[in-house]
């Protein structure tokens, strides 16, 4: 087997890794880069003979989320290649595409599904997903093998989730011992000594429902845990608010994990509108929000009549708020009461460290979807690392 990392060897973000056999040749993520510091996003350049371009010569795209830094260059691939994702991850990333790129309707919906530990077999390789938790719902690392050969995939992932505690199980009774292992290393180059758990943030933000009558809460629409953890945070007798998009977003989380655990229920969650204004004003609510005009209406309008009763709550990277031309900064401003509350979708370095020694990869760890690969040096590690320059070919 051969690995090719076509971006994302040194950056973070437009992931992008090929893995061909003389047979058989898939890709793990297409996707495209982040914005820059000041929210600009660059011009695609990178170009794959027999995926974006030339003749088709690609047996399978498997991606591991709907984050568009792995899927946005869905739109650039040639029409017959066969592409895969998780069926809620399909299902809430074809919500997000109908408001911000119908174009891409026709695609998506051609988007084959798999589930978690059910191997796919394409020419003379196997590929088995396993779920990980991130701040994408539905998120995956993938195994694949051919001739006793076997490969990890992380993915992102981390384990301070509510369901990163599945992680080593998993990987001890499922995968085992690999020959390489392709990790994310994320958090490599930032210092990841204040991450707190999903649900230390979820016991922060119940303390602040409880102070405060009015409550808004800046969020990724599709960041499902986050949402879950204010939405079990908001107290008995206050609303938990949202508009129609993000309740189509919700209630597709709720059919694919309600039958998991009760915290994808999401009972609370209704959708603000003028039969609940006087309601809501009288009782208090937790408001999940995001930079568009009708939010910014109702929290201006809050912000000048209840403000000394009113709390914002921001729960995203913290990037965001430095680029010019964006909205978020502006919501919290004129606000008595904001606070960042956050944590990462990213493995910490010891979580990192667990997934490395849990697999105890015998040729290789090859970190990926980092700016500082050279980190995992300073995590203790008695496996062989090996770093790639992108489009460097690497055989095993």
């Amino acid at each position: 087997m051969n690995i090719i990392i076509h971006r994302g060897s040194h950056q973070i973000g437009g992931c992008v890794t090929e893995i061909n056999t003389e047979n058989t040749r898939i890709f793990i993520d297409l996707g495209s880069e982040l914005p820059d510091e000041s929210g600009n996003i660059p011009e695609e350049t990178l170009s794959i003979d027999g995926v974006t371009t030339g003749t088709m010569r690609c047996d399978g795209i498997f991606f591991t989320h709907y984050h568009g830094d792995h899927v946005g260059m869905l739109s650039q691939t040639m029409p017959d290649i066969p592409l895969f994702m998780g069926e809620a991850a399909k299902d809430i990333y074809l919500a997000l595409q109908k408001r911000i790129s119908p174009d891409l309707i026709p695609a998506i919906e051609k988007i084959n599904t798999f589930a978690a530990g059910v191997k796919m077999e394409l020419g003379d390789l196997s590929i088995t997903p396993y779920w990980v938790d991130h701040s994408a719902f539905d998120a995956y690392m993938f195994l694949i093998e051919s001739k006793g050969k076997r490969i990890l995939h992380t993915g992102d992932f981390r384990a301070h989730g509510f369901r990163g505690k599945s992680l080593l199980p998993v990987l001890n009774k499922y995968i085992g011992q690999v020959d390489i292992l392709l990790t994310e290393g994320t958090m490599l180059s930032r210092d990841d000594s204040y991450s707190i758990s999903e649900h230390d943030l979820q016991q922060q933000a119940r303390d602040l429902l409880k102070k405060y009558k009015y409550v808004f809460v800046i969020c990724a629409s599709t960041n499902i845990d986050r949402i879950a953890s204010f939405h079990e945070a908001t107290p008995r007798g206050k609303y938990f608010l949202c508009d129609s998009y993000q309740k189509d977003i919700i209630e597709i989380a709720r059919k694919h994990g309600e039958k998991h655990t009760s915290l994808y229920a999401f009972k609370k969650a209704l959708v603000y509108g003028k039969g609940l204004e006087e309601k809501a004003e009288r009782l208090g609510f937790c408001m999940m929000v995001r930079a568009n005009k009708k939010f910014c209406e109702i929290m201006q309008r809050y912000k000048e009549h209840h403000n000394s009763d009113c709390f914002v709550i921001y729960s995203m990277w913290g990037g965001y708020l430095n680029q010019p031309n964006n909205m978020l900064k502006a919501m919290m401003e004129g606000f008595e009461n904001t606070v960042t509350l956050h944590t990462s979708g990213h493995a910490t370095h010891k979580a990192i460290r667990d997934v490395c020694n849990a697999v105890c990869p015998t040729q290789a760890i090859i970190p990926i979807h980092s700016s500082n690969p050279a980190g995992l040096e300073h995590l203790g590690l008695s496996h062989p690392i090996r770093y790639l320059k992108d489009r460097e070919v690497f055989t095993l």
